[in-house]
């Protein structure tokens, strides 16, 4: 039987976790309150970026993927910030309509620029990364599974910047996000230590599964991805990029304020029966956050919302219900993702059934 943190959504099996004699985890126990600096602080520190730009039409490029942080940020470049934004949207093809819909009509209603780059890194890799995994299929090696995704998202607005002379790219990214360490650990010997060990966990996949690696133009776009974060230092220090990441240090997340914003001023819509507005976009990813569920019993949602609990944003109680709508996907969806990808969608989810039971979670199962 499963048990999880008194005080979050981590379950007992979760990588590393350690449960006092309360049944709370360290996770809990050790966090700390971020102090803030605000708006007027994030102000100063990106002057110096904004005074390097020379372009005439935009301030600012904002990665924009259409989901909820990203949304907020660019309302808050243009409302309390007041700068002029270009909103960049790398579509890797997996994205469902309603999600393009909303970057749209969020543009529309800011007033903001919306240049959507299509390209095909993730639709040429999936099908071979998922044929490959589904032959061996272990969590450590889903990571293979969203590769050719992190070029669209992590390099093209950085390209776009350049290009357009701005020197200040947003990015919404979330310290809960950044709490997301367990899928990163998977891979690693040991599950601990630093960039090498986790390329020698990659190397002992391949190993272990060959057919990962035998196709060139995934090799490509793996290594690709292993160095981005080189590429993005490298224009950081030598070209004076900046990334600026306001709900890192400046900005607290209010998560009553941003559904406020989300659904009154930019009329963001979801997926009917969708409770949890965060965890869906890509369909990707979905597909893998739904893998990773089913093979360990948590996944990202667990991790953001009990950060979010923690943070105080929100209930247990409440946290708990978004966590069941959230994990719950239908085979059917998931069937779907994987008959675009080119596979026999039925063989797939039969050779899954043979090795992993399905798991279907319940918001009162937290405090059983």
């Amino acid at each position: 039987m499963v048990h999880y943190c008194k005080k979050c959504l981590l379950p007992d099996s979760y990588l590393g976790i350690e449960l006092d004699e309360n049944g709370v985890c360290q996770h809990c126990r050790n966090f700390t309150e971020t102090n803030y600096k605000g708006t007027e602080q994030l102000l100063k520190d990106i002057q110096p970026a904004l005074d390097r730009n020379t372009s005439k039409k935009y301030d600012c490029v904002v990665k924009f993927s259409g989901g909820r942080d990203s949304t907020y940020l660019l309302w808050y470049i243009v409302k309390e910030l007041h700068l002029r934004p270009l909103a960049i949207f790398a579509d890797d093809q997996y994205i469902p309509e309603l999600a393009i819909e909303n970057m749209k009509t969020t543009c529309e209603i800011l007033g903001v620029e919306l240049r959507i780059m299509t390209h095909d890194y993730l639709k040429k890799c999936l099908p071979h990364h998922l044929k490959a995994w589904i032959k061996r299929p272990v969590v450590e090696s889903l990571m293979f599974l969203n590769v050719g995704e992190r070029i669209g998202y992590e390099m093209m607005p950085e390209q776009v910047a350049m290009e357009e002379g701005v020197f200040l790219i947003f990015s919404g990214r979330t310290p809960s996000q950044s709490s997301e360490v367990y899928k990163t650990n998977l891979m690693k010997i040991g599950h601990r230590g630093g960039k090498l060990n986790w390329f020698l966990g990659y190397l002992k996949q391949v190993l272990l599964n060959p057919s990962l690696a035998m196709n060139l133009f995934c090799l490509k776009v793996q290594w690709k991805e292993f160095n981005v974060t080189r590429w993005r230092d490298g224009l950081e220090k030598h070209k004076g990029l900046m990334t600026a990441k306001p709900f890192y240090e400046h900005i607290h997340w209010d998560e009553k304020e941003i559904e406020r914003v989300l659904f009154e001023e930019v009329n963001w819509k979801m997926p009917k029966g969708t409770k949890n507005s965060s965890r869906w976009g890509c369909e990707a990813d979905t597909l893998r956050q739904y893998l990773f569920y089913r093979i360990l019993g948590y996944n990202d949602t667990n991790v953001d919302l009990s950060y979010m609990i923690r943070d105080g944003l929100i209930t247990r109680e409440a946290a708990a219900e978004k966590l069941e709508s959230s994990v719950n996907i239908s085979d059917d969806y998931i069937k779907y993702i994987v008959s675009k990808a080119g596979l026999d969608a039925d063989k797939f989810m039969a050779k899954l059934d043979r090795k992993y039971p399905k798991i279907h979670f319940e918001a009162k199962m937290v405090n059983e």
